[in-house]
């Protein structure tokens, strides 16, 4: 089921740490629930957040994977 599916705001560099937060244009924050690093560098990319159970993905365009967060 997708909770939110828009841009994200700002330089995206990719997967890092639990600190990282992502922020999508109207305001919504998630942040990065699980450690896992995945450099990827895009502007303003296309994103989604799914919910998988009882946990929630992000999934950001141009990346071949995805990373569970938490609403921030």
């Amino acid at each position: 089921m997708i909770v939110e599916e828009g841009q994200l705001k700002g330089s995206f560099k990719g997967f890092k740490d639990r600190d990282t937060i992502y922020e999508f244009f109207g305001g919504r924050k998630w942040r990065q629930a699980e450690y896992k690093y995945s450099y990827h560098y895009a502007y303003m990319p296309r994103a989604k957040v799914t919910q998988e159970g009882g946990r929630y993905v992000l999934t950001v365009e141009g990346m071949g994977d995805s990373v569970e967060v938490c609403r921030e």
